[in-house]
């Protein structure tokens, strides 16, 4: 839409790129301008201006740049009309709107609202007989009272349209309860509750506000985890499970864990600074959520082989990035004579807080776990496999941009394989 001139000046003055960039990037001035490392791409130099003269910014190594609005679309993510309104309400100001853009961010605000209800109801019924069956859970995983209430956990009932009858009685349509992702609709056009006989999540976005929820089952049957789909409010590529919270942990880093309730023992714990996706991958949208609080991550995921995955995997996407990184990797729990996979709610349970600050303290950069694992696939006592190890390992080296870094990595995987350094190197 095609927001009044004079509005979008007054916009522009009340809205300073200096104070809007630094509530984002750590600026310092040099010169006239002010520079930090780009949030729109890993670097480690600074590369990132913004001129309070000119209010604009601009990135020397992606190239990106402009005026605040701008700025606020690409940090967001967000469309020119809603950046627009994103400032407005930052200096308090009244947007001018047009029918359609009217109607666009009414039902955007429907939903949050909405998704707020239901967040109420589902807290209700968990302090409710009816509740039990849930309550009975979180007693089984030790959950504390008070850890449910910070996280705002509810619960489903074992019914088919509790939530439908009560929101419908609210007001919502079933229209809004389908779009909110709430509701599910049969081949015959009848609806239901999506979620049933479940401890409820809500997720919280930074702002505040319930975008969506997660939910586990009370039992073994499938699938164990449910979550929102994406819909006008919820994008799971945006979003981390416990970031309202973990935003505000006095702790120098952010831990990344695989699922919700790994976040809700950890906190419980004292590590107020996890947060997991929402069953995706780690993402580039998140690493730039990430970025606003914290330049140091740990990695902390399950120690089975879909959770060695998702390590190396993030670690692919964080290579050379702004981010220190470093892996927790959780050992194995000797069961009746056998070593099963635990995740870090397991560990934290058996083990305890100070055994995982230990593993915290002493976890291995993302280079270190690279080389273990590459490591691990071969016997170095045999010529042949020697040499495939060094092979493999040279072309993760060769990936460092930092000389010094690449130099220590290459002679401490040449010890491993007991071949020189020279030789290392040349290789690499």
């Amino acid at each position: 839409m095609a927001f009044p001139q004079s509005f979008m000046d007054e916009l522009t003055a009340r809205s300073d790129i200096v104070d809007v960039v630094g509530s984002y990037v750590q600026l310092t001035r040099k010169g006239s301008n002010l520079f930090g490392l780009c949030p729109f791409h890993s670097e480690k130099t600074g590369s990132f201006s913004v001129s309070p003269d000119k209010q604009i910014y601009y990135c020397f190594g992606c190239k990106k740049g402009g005026g605040v609005v701008n700025f606020i679309m690409d940090i967001e993510n967000l469309p020119f009309p809603d950046a627009v309104r994103f400032l407005a309400k930052r200096a308090g100001m009244e947007v001018p709107e047009e029918e359609g853009d009217r109607e666009a961010g009414r039902r955007r605000q429907r939903l949050l609202d909405l998704n707020r209800d239901a967040a109420r109801f589902y807290y209700q019924l968990l302090q409710q007989p009816e509740g039990r069956a849930v309550q009975e859970y979180l007693d089984k995983r030790q959950i504390r009272k008070s850890t449910a209430v910070k996280f705002g956990m509810g619960a489903s009932l074992d019914a088919w349209d509790v939530l439908l009858t009560a929101m419908t009685k609210k007001g919502y349509t079933k229209s809004e309860l389908l779009d909110a992702g709430l509701v599910v609709q049969n081949k015959n056009g009848g609806l239901y509750d999506k979620f049933r006989n479940r401890l409820m999540l809500p997720v919280i976005d930074t702002r505040g506000d319930v975008v969506a929820f997660g939910s586990r089952v009370l039992d073994k049957s499938e699938p164990k985890y449910m979550n929102t789909p994406e819909t006008l409010t919820y994008s799971k590529r945006r979003i981390l499970y416990g970031m309202n919270l973990a935003k505000k942990s006095k702790r120098s880093n952010i831990i990344l864990c695989e699922g919700n309730l790994d976040v809700v023992t950890l906190h419980q714990a004292g590590f107020d600074n996890a947060v997991a996706s929402m069953g995706t991958a780690l993402t580039q949208e998140q690493l730039r959520l990430l970025s606003r609080y914290t330049k140091e991550l740990v990695l902390c995921y399950d120690n089975d082989n879909a959770g060695q995955q998702a390590t190396r995997r993030a670690l692919e996407l964080l290579n050379n990035s702004e981010f220190s990184v470093k892996v927790l990797q959780l050992p194995r729990r000797l069961v009746d004579g056998e070593y099963i996979k635990q995740d870090a709610d397991d560990f934290i349970k058996f083990q305890g807080p100070t055994a995982f600050e230990r593993l915290l303290t002493g976890s291995e950069n993302g280079v270190e776990f690279r080389l273990d694992q590459i490591a691990g696939k071969y016997d170095l006592t045999d010529d042949t496999q020697r040499i495939a190890y060094a092979q493999e390992v040279s072309e993760e080296l060769a990936k460092l941009e930092n000389a010094v870094e690449r130099e220590v990595y290459t002679t401490r995987a040449a010890q491993a394989a007991g071949l020189t350094p020279e030789a290392m190197r040349l290789e690499v």
